[in-house]
């Protein structure tokens, strides 16, 4: 954590009822220890990826995603990529509301959130009662946005930072194989195992060993999408798909969308 970002969590610390606080990253690294807000804070990621621990558990929040960080909750976040474009909003909601808002989550950004998001972020750094209007519709847009969005969370688990020794192996093997055509006997040889037993870890852990793999390469090759130095056909052999084509229907199967829009998208956010 560098001394802008502490002077920055300082500021936050100050956020009361009567205030919403916005900070638009520059394109700049991420870093940050496990910390928390007395506040709720809400990360959209415009460029690049966003890696998020909650407990013992690794979240991913793809370009197009916000992740609903509730008030008190211990987080970190780090980044693979080289630069990455956030904006962040840090705001309090009255004690009476939704017991879901203190759940954390990985929603989608629809059209409709995008456009709300960026127009309160072009009002910041505070937005506060001074202007009574504009702060309540702060607040109701937020409230609003998760209540909504919550039906499209992304459809990926978070990982399980603190599995068993072997399996932290095991997916420590695969982090650094994913452009090898990988199988379930290579991940179980190299950490002692049979595979038997590493596919009932996994399959202890709430996942598979093929899903997990492809969750991982998906991620790496997000990533890539987001750095803009190489091609998608690189991509897709880089991340271990065998074919373009078959990257293709994956990242589709996962994100919604093919891996040329999501670039495209990355470069209108440019």
């Amino acid at each position: 954590m560098n001394e802008e970002q502490e002077s920055f969590i300082r500021q936050v610390e100050q956020v009361g009822k009567g205030k919403v606080l916005i900070k638009v990253t520059g394109r700049e690294g991420v870093d940050l220890a496990p910390h928390s807000h007395h506040c709720i804070q809400v990360v959209e990621t415009i460029a690049g990826s966003l890696h998020v621990t909650v407990g013992t558990r690794e979240y991913f929040v793809p370009e197009g995603y916000t992740c609903w960080i509730p008030s008190g909750m211990m987080h970190a976040l780090a980044s693979n990529n080289r630069k990455i474009n956030l904006r962040i909003f840090y705001f309090q909601l009255p004690d009476d509301r939704d017991k879901s808002f203190e759940s954390f989550s990985v929603l989608y950004v629809c059209p409709w959130a995008r456009a709300n998001l960026s127009f309160i972020a072009k009002r910041g750094p505070v937005v506060d009662e001074g202007d009574a209007a504009l702060h309540n519709f702060c607040l109701s847009f937020f409230e609003t946005f998760h209540r909504v969005e919550r039906q499209l969370s992304l459809p990926l688990r978070g990982i399980d930072t603190e599995s068993s020794p072997v399996l932290r192996k095991a997916m420590d093997y695969i982090h650094k194989h994913l452009a090898d055509n990988i199988r379930a006997s290579d991940a179980a040889h190299a950490v002692g195992v049979s595979t038997r037993t590493l596919s009932r870890l996994f399959s202890e852990s709430g996942t598979t060993l093929s899903n997990y793999l492809c969750y991982q390469r998906i991620i790496r090759s997000l990533e890539l999408i987001a750095d803009n130095t190489l091609s998608i056909k690189q991509i897709a052999y880089d991340t271990g798909f065998s074919s373009p084509a078959n990257f293709n229907r994956a990242f589709k199967q996962v994100m919604g969308l093919p891996p040329k829009e999501m670039r495209l998208r990355h470069r209108e956010n440019e």
